[in-house]
């Protein structure tokens, strides 16, 4: 009863440990899915805050997302000045 016991917990040892792995390797693949340059876009930019482009253009215009800079006709935000945005409450 022990061997058998003990071997049906070397199999699920074995599989948890590939169940791991996948979802390590899953995550790895997010994370690369998701970096951004040092600046990024408007389309970027909301996906990173979670806000519509609109209301990014708009509350930029009122002076509420930092990192914000105009780059001939294209607004253009700092990747790391939203991140801290968004962990900080993101005017939310």
């Amino acid at each position: 009863m022990r061997e058998l016991f003990e071997q049906l917990m070397e199999k699920m040892k074995k599989e948890m440990e590939g169940v791991v792995r996948e979802t390590m390797l899953e995550v790895l693949r997010d994370e690369k899915k998701y970096e951004y340059p040092e600046r990024v876009s408007v389309s970027q930019a909301s996906e990173i805050t979670g806000y519509s482009k609109n209301s990014l253009y708009q509350m930029h215009s009122q002076g509420k997302v930092p990192g914000a800079h105009k780059i001939g006709s294209k607004l253009m935000f700092e990747t790391a000045a939203l991140r801290k945005w968004v962990a900080e409450g993101g005017n939310r």
